[in-house]
């Protein structure tokens, strides 16, 4: 892609036609002639009257974008009425009372079909004048792009690394040296000993001067015997793969010439030492929890890191170290999982780490399973029975629980099903002196023992 604007004229530049001369000459004769029978009462023509066949002047030949152009209009009569085939590109009055106009031409994006290879890349435009009489004259005239770089910028050599496939880098690169190399035309010449200033526009480069070593953005350098400028251009390390922009600008006319190109990125390779993690549970009833450090290696820092998991926490978010340090942890003992974290440098090369969380292969010390009995008082009268519940009772590790029963009365006798106990009381307790007499009945699985309370009336109606 090129943007191009055109400057002013300068001496030296104006382009000859090879039958200007005859026609300046020719037209100056004439109007002697026109003075001389004027004065002698001829009825010579005065001011812009000047009859005859009209004429355009040049009638061919070429002129430059962005350079005036003058042309000549010899006979006819006033007011000139002037057409061109391409206005766009070669605009002119549309009316002129003049003897002359001047034009600048643009330059033409679209040339003339058939042009040889090293031929001035050109556009012909035909201009018309018709004189009030109605008579025309036409010129035929090729417009020539008038660019800086006509012959395009090339980069190389160059110190960046070429692409596998070939021997030479297309590109300027991160953090390499490329020189820049143009032919700068003017009017169709190599411009020789001329100086020219390179701007950096867009993108992370300067500009060094391969003869005095002055660096900037901006430098003026100046083309050799052969039109032929030179510049290094410079890019900063470490950078990505984007577009960049430049301008070339002649110093002596400020005609100039963007000029689009692409920066090839840095590319890298990231280390992360170590790159496995697995935190491991002291039982089977837990996973595994802790803490521990991982560096990375090569690429260009600062590094990023994220975890994927929130159970698995690292910090910092960022390192700007080389190497970078990142310390991970795992918080959950109740969430066993596999977790990524994600690692960057600035360059956007990626690495990941990988963490566990895993149960152990202990089990859990054995607990006493409280022993509970519902309900735990009975009142019991001749011959009545009544049944209490008993449930828990063993460990965590146990399979199956077993439960018995025993009373300190013997007059109250206990039977147990599963887990239900039935408490039966018998005939007439001996006389005690009371009225009601309390005894205890005790149930167990073996390590723990619950009490029952038992009522009974010492008599039985």
């Amino acid at each position: 892609m090129k943007i191009y604007a055109g400057g002013q004229r300068q001496r030296g530049q104006i382009v000859k036609f090879n039958s200007l001369r005859n026609f300046l000459v020719t037209g100056a004769l004439a109007l002697v002639a026109a003075l001389s029978l004027g004065s002698c009462g001829g009825g010579g023509a005065t001011g812009n009257s000047q009859g005859g066949l009209v004429q355009l002047i040049p009638a061919s030949g070429t002129i430059y974008a962005g350079m005036p152009q003058t042309f000549q209009i010899i006979g006819g009569r006033p007011p000139y009425t002037l057409t061109s085939t391409e206005p766009s590109l070669l605009a002119v009055p549309s009316t002129t009372n003049s003897n002359s106009f001047t034009v600048v031409a643009n330059n033409p994006g679209v040339v003339n079909l058939g042009l040889q290879p090293g031929e001035l890349p050109n556009r012909t435009v035909v201009i018309t004048v018709r004189e009030t009489n109605g008579t025309t004259a036409s010129a035929s005239i090729s417009v020539g792009q008038n660019f800086l770089t006509s012959y395009g910028i090339s980069f190389a050599p160059s110190s960046c690394t070429p692409p596998a496939s070939t021997t030479t880098a297309t590109n300027p690169c991160a953090g390499g040296d490329t020189i820049v190399t143009l032919q700068a035309i003017f009017n169709g010449n190599l411009a020789g000993d001329r100086q020219f200033r390179f701007k950096r526009l867009q993108g992370p480069y300067t500009f060094v001067n391969p003869v005095t070593g002055a660096s900037g953005d901006e430098v003026v350098v100046t083309s050799d015997h052969t039109g032929t400028v030179t510049v290094i251009l410079r890019v900063a390390p470490g950078v990505p793969t984007q577009v960049a922009l430049l301008r070339v600008q002649d110093v002596l006319t400020g005609v100039y010439a963007d000029h689009a190109f692409v920066i090839s990125g840095a590319t890298s390779t990231i280390k992360v030492i170590p790159d496995t993690f697995t935190f491991t549970g002291a039982l089977s009833t837990t996973c595994g929890t802790g803490s521990a450090d991982f560096l990375v290696f090569d690429g260009q820092p600062p590094y990023t890191a994220i975890s994927t998991n929130p159970n698995i926490v690292v910090t910092p978010s960022s390192s700007p170290t080389q190497p970078g340090r990142f310390t991970i942890t795992a918080t959950n003992p109740r969430v066993c999982s596999t977790s990524t974290i994600v690692v960057q440098d600035s360059l956007a090369s990626r690495a990941t780490v990988t963490v566990t969380t895993a149960a152990g292969t202990a089990d859990p010390a054995p607990t006493v399973v409280p022993l509970v009995v519902a309900p735990n008082q009975l009142t019991l009268g001749c011959g009545q029975a009544a049944s209490v519940s008993v449930i828990g009772g063993g460990t965590t590790a146990s399979t199956t629980v077993t439960y018995s029963a025993s009373s300190a009365d013997p007059n109250i006798t206990t039977t147990v099903s599963g887990n239900t106990v039935t408490i039966r009381r018998l005939g007439n307790p001996p006389a005690i002196g009371a009225a009601t007499t309390t005894s205890q009945v005790t149930v167990t699985d073996g390590t723990q023992a619950v009490p029952v309370s038992i009522t009974a009336p010492t008599t039985c109606s």
